[in-house]
């Protein structure tokens, strides 16, 4: 599974004219549009649905559960039959669901169309393992800033999207914009994307004991991070004790199988698993400031500062702008120092923006501009966290790797949502956000610890 494998030898006017990067870029802003392109909107979705506060939850909780499988698991589809074809595959999913969420027809036929839309999720690994096949080797870190800035950009703006069409228009809209775009995503993969990877092994069986054990044990692990204070302490334990054993299963399983789905030996080295607990911190402090900021904005004067939703989605636009640029300095960074003092400078504009917050919660502007700094190290360790994953494996196995990475990205979301909903639900008094943001800023300082201790390949070097 680690034999070398040679690039594809396209130059650059050649590149420039499919403008594989453009249709990547389309497809990743699809999938991270839909993370929070409903947030705005959840009170006017509950009502249509007449749904109760569990019942909302499930909005969210959905796409994080189906994307959470999808991405690992066709992740390592691609890596076997091809990466253009299970991304189009995947883009297709997403637009059906985005239809049948669109046209109602009841919370079971809505639940299903969100499932559909998580396969999206898929789309941030494969986009990535075809920059790692198709690309020269020193046009890959840019074009990995790119499409993490992109995945921190889509769930930013969203929120402003989302704020004004829940104002001027019906939730219906959202879910039209989104396979819109997921549409327009489709058609730019099919035409300018190479139609082979650098390996395509459409003779590969495929791994059922994996991909059932690795299904099982995610999807438990995400029901008792998203679920557990709903369904109480035990249903949790439950949940937490059988993703253990799945997840314990398939360590065994995989070690003994000739073409595993995921290769659990290249998972437990010591940098990756460095890696792979960063990208859960990562995970979990931009969604603190996603859930807590529009509550904060959007509270009683005296609380908070009595905004609208779009004001809400306008306001911190400015922090979704500085991941992409973050994304796009992470190629300029690591080029010039080692990938530890990267991830310390990402952490720790995290961890400034974070304090600044928590020490200055009754000013808008200060806040503005201290979550534009979470922005800017989010989209640094975004960037950093895809790169070191490439350089870790073998280009073969790229795709499964980044999938399971960003499931980890996705716990810590998840975790993030309920952890802020714990702080400042109730009164919601303005000491409850300014505990909400040190919690942010101990989890920064956490990280840059864990990422000051990564040892990683240089760029440039790409496994077997």
């Amino acid at each position: 599974m680690t034999a070398s494998i040679p690039l594809v030898d396209l130059d650059d006017r050649s590149l420039a004219r499919r403008g594989i990067l453009p249709a990547l870029l389309c497809a990743v802003l699809a999938y991270s549009l839909m993370q929070t392109l409903l947030v705005p909107a959840l009170p006017q979705l509950a009502a249509s649905l007449r749904l109760d506060a569990a019942g909302s939850g499930w909005i969210l909780t959905s796409y994080l559960l189906s994307g959470a499988v999808a991405a690992p698991v066709l992740g390592a589809l691609g890596d076997r039959h091809g990466h253009r074809r299970v991304l189009l595959v995947s883009l297709a999913t997403f637009i059906l669901g985005g239809i049948l969420c669109a046209l109602g027809g009841g919370f079971g036929v809505f639940l299903i169309g969100r499932v559909l839309q998580g396969a999206a999720t898929a789309a941030f690994p494969l986009a990535l393992a075809i920059v790692r096949h198709h690309l020269p080797v020193e046009r890959q870190p840019a074009a990995i800033g790119w499409l993490s800035g992109a995945l921190g950009l889509g769930a930013g703006i969203a929120l402003v999207i989302g704020g004004v069409i829940a104002e001027v228009s019906s939730w219906q809209w959202l879910f039209a914009v989104g396979a819109l775009l997921g549409a327009v995503a489709l058609v730019l993969v099919a035409v300018l994307v190479p139609r082979r990877s650098a390996r395509t092994a459409s003779g590969s069986r495929i791994d059922v004991a994996g991909t059932a054990l690795l299904s099982g044990g995610l999807l438990a692990l995400l029901l008792a991070v998203a679920q557990g204070a709903a369904w109480g302490a035990v249903a949790a334990a439950a949940l937490l004790v059988l993703a253990a054993v799945l997840l314990a299963t398939l360590w065994v399983v995989e070690r003994r199988v000739r073409e595993p789905l995921i290769d659990v030996r290249v998972l437990a080295r010591p940098a990756m698993v460095l890696v792979n607990l960063l990208t859960l911190m990562l995970g979990f402090i931009p969604y603190a400031f996603y859930v807590g900021l529009p509550a904060l904005f959007q509270a009683p004067p005296g609380t908070g500062f009595g905004m609208t939703v779009a004001a809400t989605g306008l306001a911190m636009l400015p922090g979704a702008v500085l991941v992409v640029i973050g994304g796009r300095l992470a190629p300029v960074l690591l080029g010039r120092m080692p990938a530890a003092v990267v991830a310390v400078i990402a952490l720790g504009a995290m961890a400034g923006g974070s304090i600044g917050s928590a020490l200055m919660a009754g000013s808008l502007p200060a806040i503005v501009v201290f979550f534009s700094l979470v922005g800017l190290g989010n989209g640094l360790g975004f960037a950093l966290a895809a790169d070191l994953v490439s350089r870790m494996v073998p280009r073969d196995e790229i795709a499964a790797a980044v999938g399971v990475n960003g499931v980890l990205r996705t716990i810590g979301s998840a975790l993030g949502a309920p952890v802020t909903m714990l702080v400042i639900g109730g009164a919601r008094g303005a000491s409850s956000f300014t505990l909400l943001f040190a919690i942010a800023a101990g989890v920064s300082v956490m990280g840059a610890i864990v990422g000051g201790a990564i040892r990683a390949p240089r760029p440039g070097t790409i496994p077997g």
